[in-house]
């Protein structure tokens, strides 16, 4: 078109008066010229823009659907990708892959899975999950799914059929990528959103990641760091474990979403924000294949509910491990230890655990008790017994390297290590004990070379628990120990623990990923723990192909937390007690998981709420930090306040660093001890109720502990003013004390009834005209902690700090109380569920009772409904003294209640009390405590 048109020569232009009209005809001709000239320059520009447009999303994303292979059936949608520049000779990890297959699979009415993966050649993927699309759901048709594809370039869009939101899309008008080589993938996806919770796991201020910058990266690789802070910036400050699910929540439903990568190998997110409040999130990883499961909307418990469900629900712990545990590195012998729980004991502050760090083994061998510093071990846990106390004791990852240790005498023989490309011999590397080997988990000798070592911990000390570190693998040497180490002694003792140096790489080491396309986090992925060409047992060759630590690093401690409740369960018959710093999707069906080293320090102390969050979306509900701080000196004030939160943990623990000042809450005087003896017996209150939450997030899935937005979402309060106010479970808010210097807390109530369960009085009030809460002042105190009752709720409570409570086995012997704190429509209900506490899976067996309250004080009734019927259980049912009902202004003239059977078989008159001044009404179940109780009552009750 451009070479059509041509501009007259100017020479012919005759400007003289005899050729006006010619010269009027050339010069329009000119004009008319320059107009065709000016869009023929647009024109080429536009076609030039768009060609440079088109090459920059083929390189974004050079696939397209080959429409021949399009396949729809009624639950899973199929087809093949063209990779539209992959070269014909290529080979290393730049590598392309020429085809990709894509599967779209419906696998409930809320839960869509899309894969990509390499349709010539069989690639690595995650074996420990893969059994989930074998589950059975109720499936949505695809049809019904909101599911649609683009085909040039290849793309997706998801939209919830039922909210008609946009879930997500990745296609080439919202920026979307995708990219698959060897050594280097990527998915860049749009979000109609910029909040997102989860990505574990790491250390952050904010529940919502991103929430300060407009571009973030974050890294996921487990590896051996002490908590660095990650605010987004650059990547590599990830932690111990590898949890790839987020949450996102819509800014104008509140409703929220969920999404799954399953995919082990190092990896990036890279959030950017978008005009219009969107975000774009591109997840590149290096090995694997794409593996998404995106989670339609609901409110927040719902979707957590769901994802847990699908990955398998939480493993249920013993009802001891929510009491309060103490540990040290740095008791250094057994008279250190007996002194320690001596002294608590003197104090009169409830210890449940005593836990042993690395200080009791001998050489620092695992399975191995120190003859000399901790001799008398044995005896010294049977004594715990008796006063009701459990000891657990640390193991590490690495086994000792010893030509005469049992364990690798044992596991060299039959080739159970994992294996160094280097020496084609078991790979070396180097923890606390020195020179160190590692199991390979795919061995079937493993888990009966680890039996055999628990069993004789066993027998040179009982422990209640195991207590799994240095679990990602971490290694002092990087990769493996280089040649002329092998002959070097064990560091001194007292600077092993911070030992963190990292050898020189060997230079005879094949790194054949020395050179990859892309570096998560821009770091060596071999930094601090063994070799990515470490290799692993296998019978096939494609086993020997992919069973690499490239690929399998981040599931080793997962392998090791199964091997280790397959121990509690199979040799000894107990509910397991597990308790974790590597952590994989899965880890949940076998341990709890505390949040690593942290610091000694006002941050940190805030940064735990946002950790403990995150483990209630990754399914490990039972999760806290170090209180007080493992590393670095605490102080009087910090300690204290530490003390008083975390013992409202899920998991409580007090432990730290030998290089620390001493912070056992005795030690500060008696205004800590005073704070930490009541605020653990504050929980130890409501300990039915919390265990009753626990054994529901088992039973059902879901959060234990959690903002009040996934309760509240629609208050727009609870974002702006709750950031470190943390509910357990619906009904019970703790408004901690979380900087210095403050002799106030500040919860904000939701626009409801609240009541504080330390004295049963309403604190706050609903109010009709209001469709928010508002913030209300309390008196942050040094002996008594907040602990706030949603109007609503009923709950079972056992007043610990008047009975003066040590243990939580006392919680059987003393009563049992029942408060209802009613809503501003009088209205009420709770569940309490009733087992051993210490039986391995109760709901397998059935061996539990699960009752429900519903309460009207319009009907001025309360109704006890059983919600299992399992028939006898193997223990003794519970008994409720009483019922104490708060805000009870209509109960004032009530002196008497009737307590039934609802088929009428039995009736009890039992007295009421009224108390004007805290407006409560309480209700004995006989004149006799535990003389007419639902425990001698039918089942129907």
């Amino acid at each position: 078109f451009f070479l059509m048109i041509r501009r007259p020569p100017r020479s012919t232009l005759d400007r003289s008066s005899a050729a006006s009209d010619v010269y009027k005809r050339q010069v329009s001709t000119q004009s008319t010229w320059g107009l065709v000239k000016m869009a023929n320059r647009g024109i080429l520009f536009f076609i030039l823009l768009v060609s440079q447009l088109f090459i920059l999303i083929s390189c974004e994303n050079p696939f397209s659907v080959d429409t021949s292979s399009v396949k729809k059936d009624t639950y899973k949608w199929s087809m093949k990708l063209k990779n539209r520049h992959a070269r014909s000779e290529q080979d290393g990890a730049n590598k392309e892959i020429k085809t990709a297959a894509v599967t779209i699979e419906s696998l409930d009415k809320c839960v869509l899975h899309v894969k990509i993966v390499d349709d010539d050649e069989e690639r690595w993927e995650v074996p420990v999950l893969n059994t989930i699309s074998g589950k059975q759901y109720k499936k949505r048709e695809m049809d019904q799914m909101g599911f649609t594809y683009f085909d040039e370039p290849f793309g997706f869009k998801i939209v919830d059929p039922e909210y008609k939101h946009t879930v997500v899309e990745m296609s080439a008008a919202k920026e979307g990528s995708l990219q698959f080589f060897d050594k280097y993938l990527e998915l860049g996806v749009w979000y109609p959103t910029q909040r997102i919770m989860g990505l574990g796991e790491r250390v952050t201020s904010d529940f919502e990641l991103c929430a300060e910058r407009d571009e973030c990266v974050y890294t996921s690789w487990g590896k051996d760091v002490a908590s660095p802070y990650d605010d987004g910036s650059g990547g590599g400050k990830g932690t111990y474990g590898q949890q790839p699910f987020y949450l996102i929540q819509f800014t104008d439903s509140k409703k929220f979403a969920g999404v799954f990568m399953l995919n082990s190998n190092d990896q990036d997110a890279h959030m950017k924000k978008l005009v219009g409040g969107a975000m774009q999130v591109k997840h590149k990883m290096i090995g694997g294949v794409f593996d998404f499961y995106f989670f339609y909307p609901g409110n927040a418990d719902f979707v957590i509910q769901k994802y847990q469900e699908f990955i398998g629900r939480p493993y249920l712990a013993p009802f001891w491990s929510l009491g309060f545990h103490l540990c040290r590195y740095g008791w250094r012998n057994i008279e250190k230890v007996q002194d320690v729980v001596a002294k608590m004991e003197q104090s009169d502050i409830p210890l449940e655990v005593v836990w042993a760090d690395i200080d009791y083994m001998k050489d620092y061998a695992d399975f191995s008790v120190d003859p000399v510093r901790f001799h008398g071990l044995k005896e010294f846990t049977q004594e715990l017994h008796k006063k009701q106390q459990k000891w657990v004791p640390i193991i590490d990852a690495g086994l000792k390297y010893d030509l005469n240790d049992k364990y690798f005498k044992m596991g060299e023989e039959k080739g159970a290590f994992i294996k160094s490309a280097v020496t084609k011999k078991t790979l070396i590397g180097r923890v606390w004990p020195g020179l160190a080997v590692f199991l390979s988990w795919y061995h079937p000798f493993s888990k009966e070379l680890w039996h055999e070592g628990l069993k004789d911990l066993f027998a040179l000390a009982e422990f209640d628990g195991i207590w799994l570190d240095m679990n990602e693998i971490a290694n002092f040497c990087r990769g493996e120990c280089p040649p002329g180490s092998l002959e070097s002694d064990a560091e001194e003792e007292t600077s092993k623990r911070m030992l963190r140096k990292i050898s020189e790489p060997d230079p005879h080491d094949p790194h054949e990923y020395d050179n990859l396309p892309y570096r998560p986090g821009n770091q060596d992925p071999t930094d601090k723990t063994v070799s990515m060409t470490g290799y692993h047992y296998a019978t096939s060759d494609f086993e020997s192909r992919v069973r690499k630590e490239y690929n399998l690093h981040s599931l080793w401690g997962l392998y090791e937390a199964k091997a280790t409740h397959e121990f509690f369960v199979e040799k000894q018959n107990k509910r397991p007690f597990i308790l974790t710093r590597s952590n994989m999707p899965g880890s949940q069906l076998y341990t709890t998981k505390w949040l690593g080293d942290n610091h000694a320090r006002w941050d940190f102390l805030r940064y735990s709420i946002v950790g403990i969050y995150n483990y209630q979306l990754f399914g490990i509900p039972l999760t806290g930090s170090d209180i007080c701080g493992f590393m670095g000196d605490t102080n009087e004030e910090l300690c204290g306040r530490w003390m008083q939160m975390g013992a409202f943990y899920p998991f409580s623990r007090n432990h730290n660093d030998i290089h620390s000042r001493d912070q056992e809450p005795y030690v500060f005087g008696e205004k800590v001890a005073t704070a930490s003896r009541n605020a653990i017996r504050q929980k130890y209150s409501i300990l039915r109720y919390y265990y009753t939450k626990l054994f529901e997030v088992s039973l059902y899935g879901g959060s234990l502990v959690k903002p009040l937005f996934f309760e509240f979402p629609h208050d727009n309060g609870v974002y702006e003013k709750t950031k470190y106010m943390f509910m357990i479970g619906p009904a019970i808010m703790i408004p901690p004390v979380m900087h210095e210097n403050m002799a106030s807390t500040y919860p904000y109530c939701t626009n409801e009834h609240w009541y504080n369960l330390l004295d049963f009085t309403q604190v706050y009030a609903y109010n009709s005209r209001k469709q928010e809460g508002s913030q209300i002042t309390l008196q942050g105190g040094w002996e008594y902690v907040n602990v706030l009752l949603r109007g609503g709720s009923v709950i079972p409570f056992q007043d610990a700090v008047t009975q003066k409570v040590r243990r939580t086995e006392t919680l059987k012997f003393i009563p049992l109380n029942i408060v209802i704190g009613p809503d501003h429509e009088g209205k009420a209900e709770g569940t309490m569920v009733i087992d051993d506490g210490v039986s391995v899976n109760p709901i397998e067996k059935k061996e539990y009772r699960h009752l429900k309250f519903v309460f009207s004080m319009e009907k001025k009734r309360m109704d006890v409904e059983v919600l299992n019927n399992y028939g006898a259980i193997p223990y003794k049912f519970e008994e409720f003294d009483k019922v104490t009902i708060l805000g009870a202004e209509a109960w004032a003239n009530v002196r008497s209640a009737c307590l039934s059977a609802k088929n009428g078989e039995k009736k009890f008159t039992i007295p009421a009390s009224y108390s004007g001044t805290k407006k409560t009404c309480l209700l004995y179940t006989s004149p006799s405590p535990r003389d007419a109780t639902l425990s001698r009552m039918p089942s129907s009750a």
